[in-house]
């Protein structure tokens, strides 16, 4: 389990690459402020238009010895193939060009005004993320809770890698160990296209108020066109059914166990890609909590970019607003 963003090229890294001046480097500071999962999620381009197709191997091939002057018989490895889509995300701001004037930095009011927009986008790109589902939105993609979404011990399963918090009822939530990489989760943008997130400076435009009356505006187009692709299921996990409503009780889940649980399921497959923690603000501050108890040794507080960091075994923690309170039982 790599340190997060020495090796790979992630999102954010693909943003900072962007080169249309200030406005650009406006917008990756705030999209960075508001998903943390930016700072990590590596990004490939489709390999067939906007759509992506990916080979997972399900099975390895019969190996066998062979004696002097005798053969072997045939094998093959077990493949599946996967296609995984993206979606198209869009979104205009518009400012009254006289206003935006009156504030000197022009360009920073847009921005400012913009935020909201931003922040919108992100929120959305962030829970698909977690819960996108192609049959409940088709122009959308499907999250990783619609792929780890049932229980298994069957140790070859996605099933194996989602392990019983023990909650019950519909006041659940999740915690990720998602593991980022050219061979494990990655996102994705269609190809030939730019990376992902776009921003088109419209510059002044005509617009029309409820009356029809025309005044001139600033227009800004922001679009993101982003998947996911899971290519070794293997190398991520999902605690599912933890009951947010027993935490800090005296039948709170043994949250420390269930992670240790999902380390090593996902420890030898995720040892070429990224891992990170994902948890919402509920959860987060509970393990924060249990990393002050110096007994609980594989719970730490560490620096991660500057940062101070709750960390389980070496692997950062970050929390996800998105991720919900309220997941029905996972079975």
């Amino acid at each position: 389990m790599a340190t997060v963003g020495n090796t790979y090229l992630t999102l954010k890294d693909k943003f900072a690459q962007k080169t249309d001046g200030k406005i650009a480097n406006a917008i990756i500071d705030l999209l960075t402020q508001t998903n943390v999962v930016l700072e990590d999620a590596v990004v490939r381009e489709c390999n067939e238009g906007s759509t992506h197709k990916t080979t997972v191997r399900n099975g390895l091939p019969e190996v066998e010895f062979r004696k002097f002057y005798q053969g072997v018989t045939a094998s093959k490895g077990e493949y599946t193939q996967v296609t995984d889509t993206t979606g198209m995300l869009e979104v205009y701001s518009q400012v009254d060009k006289s206003l935006a004037d009156l504030e000197g930095d022009t360009q920073q009011f847009r921005i400012n005004e913009a935020q909201a927009f931003l922040e919108s986008m992100n929120n959305t790109v962030q829970e698909n993320i977690f819960y996108g589902s192609k049959a409940t939105n088709p122009a959308g993609f499907d999250g990783l809770s619609v792929r780890y979404n049932k229980i298994s011990n069957d140790t070859t399963s996605i099933g194996y890698r989602v392990i019983n918090g023990g909650g019950v009822s519909n006041t659940n939530t999740s915690i990720w160990f998602v593991t980022w990489g050219d061979l494990h989760t990655h996102l994705l943008y269609p190809k030939g296209s730019q990376m992902g997130f776009v921003h088109t400076d419209k510059g002044a435009q005509t617009a029309t108020d409820s009356n029809g009356n025309m005044y001139e505006v600033y227009r800004d187009h922001f679009k993101w066109d982003v998947g996911m692709t899971v290519r070794d299921f293997r190398s991520t996990a999902r605690i599912a059914n933890i009951d947010v409503t027993k935490l800090g009780t005296a039948n709170a889940p043994d949250l420390i166990a269930l992670m240790i649980n999902a380390y090593h399921r996902i420890k030898r497959f995720a040892k070429t890609g990224n891992t990170v923690i994902y948890c919402n603000e509920t959860v987060e501050t509970y393990l924060h909590l249990q990393a002050l108890n110096k007994s609980n040794v594989q719970l730490s507080i560490e620096d991660f970019g500057g940062k101070p960091i709750v960390s389980f075994l070496g692997v950062p923690i970050k929390c996800v607003d998105q991720l919900r309170n309220d997941e029905p039982k996972v079975q």
